[in-house]
């Protein structure tokens, strides 16, 4: 067997991302549940896909573990205790774990370009996941703002929005 190509801090990191691209996952299918319970079918539908999208995050980086001679190990994933309110609460939370990650992700690729390091092929990859990062902050900051902007019904409102979203 051919032993992995990942330095120690390397796999480390590598490890905190899949935990969190996996944590993520479970707090979008969360805030989805929630969301279900107060009607908002629409909003509910967009926070599984992005349930679904972490989890195909997850397998890049567990992919990209495997490609270098090393195996991802399964992570213990924390319960949810985020609750929302309201659909506002959920964007908020969305937000905020996005530019954690984002920020996870330009520290993760210092740490790789750092003259000690040198591993350009891992702080390559890591490219990836920051512009994933970066759409992703921007989005949710535009569906904050969208759902700020409305004066009344901000609930339904924005459930017809994701509507008029899938529907295109």
């Amino acid at each position: 067997m051919l032993s992995s190509l990942l330095s120690t801090e390397v796999r480390d990191w590598l490890q905190k991302s899949i935990s969190s691209e996996l944590y993520a996952s479970h707090l979008y299918k969360s805030l989805a549940n929630q969301l279900q319970r107060r009607g908002l079918f629409n909003i509910q539908k967009f926070f599984l896909g992005e349930s679904a999208d972490e989890l195909k995050h997850y397998q890049i980086l567990v992919d990209y573990m495997n490609d270098r001679n090393d195996c991802a190990d399964l992570p213990m994933i924390p319960p949810i205790a985020d609750r929302i309110i309201d659909a506002g609460d959920a964007l908020r939370i969305a937000y905020e774990t996005e530019l954690s990650l984002l920020n996870q992700y330009v520290e993760f690729y210092e740490m790789c370009e750092d003259e000690q390091m040198e591993d350009c092929t891992t702080a390559q990859f890591i490219l990836q996941f920051i512009e994933i990062q970066r759409k992703a902050v921007g989005e949710y900051g535009d569906l904050i703002s969208y759902y700020n902007s409305i004066e009344i019904n901000k609930n339904v409102e924005l459930d017809k929005f994701f509507h008029e979203k899938n529907e295109a």
